[in-house]
């Protein structure tokens, strides 16, 4: 998912994700200008400041919610180390795919950049543009090597920045204020017992959810993870037929019903009434202070809720679309990526320091998560996130999210598939906005001449 969002997405997951900007400990030379900012980390260490100028340098790109605080305390020892700066330039997310695909197109790479993998290796065309990492020695200390694995052709084209997973799509909840309504521990297990959670908690003066559908890419947590789910089955064929035209997307049954569920949220009333106007970071001061009790979001937002409501726990639970018992998550991590250039090599030793059990033991320390590095601790995770880490990704009973199975059509999908999503919260028909996203997808599809469209 888009994480900024994942938006998954958190940015999200998002991640997040998916997804909260950078902050915190910050670089300390950062300066604004064509909807960008340039940060260089600055250095402690005398002794080493002279090796790192000039050759020294690395340029790093990436989205402004992807340098989140883990990452500034990597580059930050890092240079306090090792001697090795970094010149960071941070765009919207927005602005920054473009960006990097243009310099990558024009041999004008960035020495390094950070974006999810292996969800974009195809939009990057890291195949030609970017160093295989397959024999770097981080590779064998990976938690979970096979979701960093390209499909196209097995190799590595990315080091995980300091997760092994990412995006725990669900219902995250006040649990302070869902006892005073009366649920200690809801953990609904059908779509039914899901529905008179939010009717009973409506009867009662509160508005369920808070919908922040200002910033599409939350909205569509809904989608990637429903359709995910609900096509959890049938995952072997259908993405197929959908990545070579042999089916549409209003044509699946349950992509209109996920649609139509979601509608429903809002037709019932149990949403705010504003929601097409909040973005995501409205979220946090709403349910942290009572006023709504739940949100659909991913991990992201428990880490970015905990920094500002740090006595007031969230708990957490799996939406059951299709009356499954599961989640749909992630198939990326946060991956940093070496463009081939004339730093590649000065790049990798970059990613080594970054990888080393020194430098995660100190992301740790301060972010938990879910460590990148078998051989690394990364501490105790946050409660919500902990509750489907361990009821649904432990014991197997997760399926991937429907947007990591559409890597080729991910520079349409956020204008026109989440614009679509968003547009249903807003009364559209869900078979009339699929069969749109059809039409747009349709053509982007042919004029890359890919199989099937034509």
């Amino acid at each position: 998912m888009k994480r900024n969002f994942n938006v998954f997405v958190a940015g999200t997951m998002i991640l997040a994700s998916v997804l909260a900007g950078c902050g915190g400990e910050t670089p300390a030379a950062e300066t604004g200008g064509n909807a960008q900012e340039t940060a260089t980390a600055e250095t402690s260490n005398q002794e080493t400041s002279a090796e790192a100028d000039g050759d020294r340098i690395l340029s790093v790109y990436c989205s402004k919610d992807a340098w989140k605080d883990q990452c500034v305390i990597a580059a930050n020892l890092i240079e306090e180390k090792y001697g090795i700066k970094i010149d960071l330039v941070t765009m919207p997310n927005e602005d920054i795919e473009s960006v990097i695909s243009t310099k990558l197109a024009t041999n004008d790479p960035p020495d390094i950049f950070l974006s999810n993998a292996p969800q974009t290796v195809e939009q990057y065309n890291a195949t030609q543009t970017c160093e295989v990492l397959d024999n770097e020695p981080w590779v064998e200390r990976l938690a979970a090597a096979d979701l960093l694995k390209y499909s196209g052709d097995g190799h590595i084209y990315a080091m995980p920045a300091w997760n092994s997973s990412t995006f725990f799509g669900g219902v995250y909840y006040n649990k302070e204020k869902m006892k005073e309504l009366g649920y200690e521990n809801p953990q609904p297990k059908t779509m039914d017992e899901f529905w008179a959670i939010l009717e009973d908690i409506k009867g009662q003066g509160v508005t369920p959810l808070y919908m922040t559908d200002a910033d599409a890419w939350t909205t569509q947590i809904w989608t990637t993870v429903g359709w995910g789910v609900a096509l959890s089955d049938q995952k072997d064929t259908v993405y197929k037929e959908l990545l070579t035209n042999k089916k549409k997307f209003a044509d699946i049954p349950e992509m209109v019903e996920i649609l139509q569920q979601l509608q429903d949220i809002y037709n019932n009333g149990y949403a705010n009434e504003n929601h097409a106007s909040q973005t995501y970071d409205s979220g946090i001061a709403v349910v942290g202070n009572g006023e709504y009790p739940m949100v659909i979001q991913g991990e992201w937002f428990e880490d970015a809720f905990h920094a500002e409501f740090p006595e007031v726990e969230l708990g957490s639970f799996a939406i059951p679309f299709a009356n499954k018992d599961m989640i749909a998550t992630g198939a990326y991590v946060t991956g940093i990526f070496v463009p081939k250039g004339e730093k590649s090599e000065l790049a990798k030793e970059f990613l080594n320091y970054w990888a080393s059990e020194e430098i995660m033991n100190e992301v740790y320390a301060k972010y938990p998560s879910a460590s990148a590095f078998h051989d690394v601790d990364g501490g105790e995770i946050l409660p919500a996130q902990k509750n489907l880490v361990e009821n649904y990704v432990n014991t197997g009973k997760y399926t991937y999210e429907f947007d990591s199975y559409f890597d080729t059509a991910r520079p349409i999908m956020e204008d026109y598939l989440f614009g679509a999503i968003v547009q249903v919260t807003m009364g559209k028909d869900p078979l009339e906005a699929l069969q749109e996203w059809d039409e747009r997808y349709y053509d982007f599809m042919k004029d890359k001449e890919m199989e099937g469209f034509n």
